[in-house]
């Protein structure tokens, strides 16, 4: 009998050890995607929790050298692109180290993609920053992008150009529009209010609230998120912009009072909002659910494994 060897995916993952790209390595490994993909991680900050299965390359995608030395290296069939220097409130601090740092980084790597025959990349955008407050119920795809930060401007602007090279230069791209994500491995101090809330319990300090905590937003289970995508990428989805998330709303103060539920102490400060801030949004995810067969996890379910994981990173 005739023996076939596996034949791997190449996948070059950018911001492999950040939040959602440290939970897309985890799914790979818990379900015995190895066999299928080789993931190769760029980052500007590998982590000491390095994995023997996955290749790591500590540099900045901006860095067109690094991109040809791996491009050269490898024969990438895919780009998992979920690098990010800013958060939407930093974003405006300093706009042209945000253009330069993302922007025009994410069209270098496209020209390196194109010149290295790599036609497919997938995208995490983002819901709330793209589309900017909205005065209705729900956010479909469709509706017009408003951004209240450089963050979603250049999100958007990277978006188009995604678009451009599919049609100039044949490159496949698939846009995932998240609302909040949430859950293990994150580990931000500056964006991902469910986490650091825990971690502020956690750590007995106080968590600063935007505003009245009334508003409401969309968030979503990183690990849902992630079997999302992979439901996507199996099913070969391309050239489509996607909104990823739950489909309904918590207000920030409910979401707070799940949290006290384990931690009666937790303080709250109430400041100013934030001009950067989208405060209210629900995404319409009725594209999503006609691509993937999905049930979400129950969200106070995800609000415990939350408290469970960022528990864990103080006693290991």
């Amino acid at each position: 009998m005739t023996k076939f060897m596996v034949v791997k995916e190449t996948i070059l993952l950018l911001g492999g050890s950040g939040f959602i790209g440290r939970n897309i390595i985890n799914f790979v490994i818990v379900n015995n995607e190895l066999l299928n993909y080789k993931i190769v991680v760029l980052s500007r900050d590998v982590q000491n929790d390095k994995i023997d299965s996955i290749e790591y390359v500590s540099g900045d995608y901006g860095d067109r050298n690094i991109l040809i030395r791996l491009f050269s290296k490898w024969n990438f069939s895919k780009v998992f692109h979920c690098a990010t220097s800013t958060t939407p409130l930093s974003s405006n601090n300093n706009i042209l180290s945000d253009i330069n740092g993302n922007l025009i980084a994410t069209v270098g790597l496209l020209d390196v993609m194109k010149d290295f025959g790599c036609t497919s990349i997938l995208y995490f955008s983002s819901g709330g920053a793209v589309y900017g407050e909205k005065k209705i119920e729900m956010i479909s795809e469709k509706e017009t992008c408003n951004p209240v930060s450089s963050y979603g401007v250049i999100k958007l602007t990277i978006e188009n150009f995604l678009r451009l090279y599919e049609k100039q230069f044949g490159i496949n791209y698939l846009i995932l529009r998240v609302s909040n994500p949430f859950g293990k491995f994150h580990v931000s101090e500056k964006q991902g209010v469910i986490n650091i809330a825990v971690r502020r319990a956690l750590n007995n300090e106080r968590i600063e609230v935007w505003g009245d905590g009334n508003q409401s937003k969309d968030y979503i289970f990183v690990e849902d998120l992630v079997r999302i995508f992979f439901q996507l990428l199996k099913q070969g989805i391309i050239n489509k912009t996607i909104n990823i998330g739950s489909g309904q709303t918590y207000p920030l103060n409910k979401v707070l009072d799940m949290i006290k539920i384990n931690f009666p102490k937790l303080q709250i400060d109430y400041v100013e909002s934030k001009s950067t801030d989208v405060k209210d949004f629900c995404l319409d995810i009725s594209l999503m659910k006609s691509l993937v067969d999905f049930k979400f996890t129950d969200f106070e379910e995800a609000i415990k494994q939350t408290i469970m994981w960022e528990r864990s990173r103080y006693t290991n």
